[in-house]
């Protein structure tokens, strides 16, 4: 018995730790079922082959019979009058139950007063003051038992009573508390773990929020607590990785804007200190000081319009624009300055029109911000295209605008990736002007526009396309 009791438990425990792919709700109740299997097994197992001889033992059985039952009733029955039999009789009925029969009897066992009417007599050789009985009825793992007493009262009358049930302590209440003490400590062994893995996340997230963003909770369990620990590293990681971001952030605009005021006030103390030749010379200095301004205060526009554009509370006022007349209007404005760069800006539309609900200020700068990344990084004498078309994309329709040309420099996947993130520069060492926020801004108003903006190399040309819902 305890060899089989000992592998159904091992059984058990192999199969809750190779069962990880259920879910956590199937885990508990797997594991309360087996809980009380094996309770249920240990509690019978403790009380039929170690507590047997305790539980059935018939000296305790007798007296918790007679203290909890019948010494009341004996003292109330020795306070009263014992020839007054029908007081007798009615104290007896109202003492009725079903498990033990008492019985008043004279010494030649005649009966003054019981709570079983139909029995008359008892034979007189049960009617000896201290004389008990115990007997198994069925046999002794039931526990259902016999006893009798015959007790002297006083004036020649003796209590004499039948008790036919359990034994003292089996009546379920032990078995009981066994079973459930046994299925608290084996349901805790089983999901032991699985508690000791949810304090390591708590531990982890702890960590994380007291800034060690390199913590990572171990993956162990194929459930949800699996799929919270997954959730919670990658919070960390894109955490870890925005605080990084963030302190190139902050590094980035301190040197872009350090630049070119280091720029203007190097001029200023020049012009100050008179060290200048000509008044042609003098024109130069504030020439490249007026355009060191403008270029700060480009930079700074930009820094704004992304922090607005990345806040929460930005009111779009949107107006039903057309696609096409909107694009010769830009194209008009931005040819010359194409030109002078050695560029040609060449213009593609379709023959249906193509309307979009759209912030116009914001739209603008969408266009304005693609354009002129195609103007600061094209090669020379190459041509710059600029199209407007309708997409289907996911089985939705959307309205294309896209700007594509030749880049000086070869562009790597990594380039294509980063393009849309905030102060990034292709140029590593950050010489060439301009904030790096251009094209973050694009991905943020498209975003606010309920559209995307993806980006791509087709042959030698680099394409940005803007998907707007018609």
């Amino acid at each position: 018995m305890i060899f089989e009791l000992i592998i159904v438990i091992v059984l058990f425990s192999v199969i809750i730790e190779s069962k990880r792919m259920f879910k956590l709700r199937s885990e508990l109740v797997f594991s309360a079922i087996v809980s009380l299997i094996i309770a249920v097994i240990f509690a019978v197992f403790l009380k039929e082959f170690v507590l047997g001889s305790f539980l059935n033992n018939s000296k305790n059985t007798s007296e918790y019979v007679h203290e909890n039952m019948i010494v009341r009733i004996e003292q109330d029955l020795k306070n009263m009058n014992i020839n007054d039999t029908n007081k007798l009789q009615k104290y007896m009925d109202k003492e009725f139950n079903m498990l033990y029969f008492i019985f008043i009897v004279h010494k030649d066992g005649k009966i003054i007063a019981s709570t079983n009417k139909e029995i008359k007599s008892i034979d007189t050789q049960e009617i000896i003051d201290g004389k008990k009985t115990f007997k198994f009825l069925n046999t002794r793992r039931d526990n259902l038992v016999r006893i009798t007493r015959c007790d002297y009262l006083k004036d020649g009358c003796y209590l004499y009573y039948v008790y036919i049930g359990y034994g003292k302590l089996e009546n379920g209440n032990i078995v009981g508390i066994m079973t459930f003490i046994i299925f608290i400590i084996v349901f805790f062994l089983l999901i032991w773990k699985r508690i000791s893995y949810i304090s390591k996340i708590k531990s982890t997230v702890r960590n994380i929020t007291e800034g060690n963003l390199s913590s990572r909770v171990p993956l162990k369990y194929k459930n949800e607590l699996g799929e919270l620990a997954e959730d919670i590293n990658y919070m960390a990681s894109k955490i870890e990785k925005e605080e990084k971001s963030r302190n190139e952030f902050m590094t980035n605009i301190s040197h872009d804007l350090r630049t070119p005021l280091t720029t203007i006030l190097g001029y200023i103390n020049m012009i100050k200190n008179n060290k200048y030749e000509s008044k042609g010379e003098l024109d130069n200095y504030v020439d490249i000081m007026d355009k060191k301004g403008i270029y700060l205060k480009n930079m700074l526009d930009d820094f704004f319009e992304y922090s607005k554009l990345s806040s929460n509370d930005i009111i779009l006022e949107k107006q039903k624009l057309e696609l096409n007349e909107l694009a010769r209007q830009i194209a008009e404005e931005e040819e010359d300055e194409f030109t002078q760069k050695g560029l040609r800006l060449s213009i593609n539309l379709p023959q249906e029109s193509i309307y979009i609900k759209a912030d116009p200020g914001l739209f603008l700068r969408v266009v304005n911000n693609l354009l002129s990344n195609a103007l600061k990084y094209s090669m020379e004498n190459t041509v710059v295209e600029f199209n407007i078309s309708r997409e289907t994309f996911n089985n939705a329709s959307y309205a294309v605008l896209s700007v594509s040309n030749i880049p000086n420099d070869p562009i790597s996947n990594d380039d294509l990736e980063n393009f849309f993130e905030r102060l990034y520069k292709k140029d590593s060492s950050r010489q060439k002007e301009g904030s790096g926020l251009g094209l973050s801004i694009v991905k943020n108003i498209v975003k606010l526009h309920g559209g995307f903006v993806k980006a791509y190399k087709q042959d030698n040309k680099l394409v940005f396309k803007v998907y707007q819902p018609c």
